[in-house]
């Protein structure tokens, strides 16, 4: 079928937004990635290969869940008593979405997210910390994943505790990794170099001198604790997962993506077709929950990108889902998301079988 320059320019809109997301291994590595807006008129589902290619190759997995304790093996964490309201979220408490453009942090994100979030209760009006700086901090003081730009969310939170982190001004973010220009050792492979070209260079004297902001406290979340933490203790949970391209709805998909599900920010189940497809380029994700609605519905796609529907031809639904701050921007994922541009909605299932969680204590003042 001949597809139209209408459809092809629309396809060229939409690729050229969704800059900054995950891409599969290059040379065998492992990778992760690591408002209410009218909806956009659906292009219904696109072949990958359809989408232009200008993703940058990201971090190894096995970064993402380095230690992580079975998810059986921790305590849940809530009372017994409680009872939780069907949809529940703590969006006032968050800062503006933020774009970790094309480098393999977004773990550094979520949790710096996270920790923006904690201070904003504890009173300070407008937190805003270095990502750049606790990317140096993990790999230079805390010495953990020295040769990769990925890192975890339970060592970015543990550099936080233990060295704390400045303001953004004193060391702000920089979209884009360092290549040969900055660093002759600083060439396109992922792996293995010098580690300040994954800090892209070590902290000016400003963010060295600046004040350093902490957190008293961290811990591993139990999945079934997530709704407890989130509504008992008024705190984001950060999640780290294992990353399914046509679940997510994502351009690196081999099997057929939905533009407008993007734009909604929705995250559903992984059929064992993509199960199988992902694993051909193994990825990861770290996102912020901070919410849920267990009475959200979304209907079931197949591996052909088609709505599912059962012998009797009725709808196979999805339903219950958690709601998450993103790191992509907010130009392009999520920008259709009630909740506001950049935020998505991820499956309760998902998360329960691909992730691990870590959460975090608010400071007891907006000092260190």
């Amino acid at each position: 079928m001949k597809t139209s320059k209408r459809t092809l320019d629309r396809i060229s809109v939409i690729s050229g937004l969704v800059s900054g997301l995950l891409v599969p291994a290059l040379a065998g590595g492992l990778l992760i990635g690591c408002g209410n807006a009218e909806p956009e008129e659906d292009l219904g589902t696109v072949p990958a290969n359809m989408i232009q290619d200008n993703d940058a190759p990201l971090a190894p997995i096995e970064a993402l869940k380095k230690d992580a304790p079975s998810d059986e093996s921790i305590a849940f964490e809530g009372k017994a008593d409680v009872t939780l309201p069907t949809a529940f979220d703590i969006v006032n408490l968050q800062t503006p979405v933020k774009s970790q453009g094309s480098r393999g942090v977004c773990s550094i994100f979520s949790t710096t997210g996270l920790m923006e979030s904690l201070y904003k209760k504890a009173g300070m009006a407008n937190p805003d910390f270095s990502e750049q700086y606790l990317q140096w901090s993990v790999k230079n003081q805390v010495k953990a994943f020295t040769s990769t730009s990925g890192s975890s969310d339970s060592y970015n939170l543990k550099a936080i505790v233990s060295y704390g982190i400045p303001v953004e001004t004193a060391w702000p973010y920089e979209t884009q990794p360092w290549t040969t220009l900055n660093d002759p050792a600083c060439t396109d492979q992922e792996s293995g170099h010098p580690t300040i070209c994954y800090t892209n260079g070590n902290p000016p004297s400003a963010a060295t001198m600046a004040m350093k902001y902490k957190l008293p406290a961290s811990r591993y979340v139990s999945t079934s604790s997530i709704k407890n933490v989130i509504f008992e203790k008024k705190t984001g949970v950060l999640v780290g997962l294992d990353f399914f391209y046509q679940a997510w709805n994502h351009r690196r998909s081999t099997l057929p993506v939905s533009s407008t599900r993007f734009g909604q920010g929705v995250v559903q189940y992984p059929n064992t077709n993509d199960k199988t497809e992902s694993a051909k380029a193994p990825a990861g994700h770290s996102i912020q929950l901070v919410g849920w609605d267990d009475n959200m519905e979304v209907q079931v796609m197949d591996k052909d990108g088609k709505p599912t529907v059962d012998s009797a031809g009725k709808p196979v639904k999805e339903k219950g889902f958690y709601l998450f701050k993103n790191s992509w921007g907010t130009a392009s994922f999520g920008i259709n998301n009630p909740k506001g541009a950049g935020y998505g909605w991820i499956s309760y299932r998902y998360i329960k079988d691909y992730g691990s969680a870590n959460t975090a204590d608010p400071p007891a003042t907006i000092r260190p």
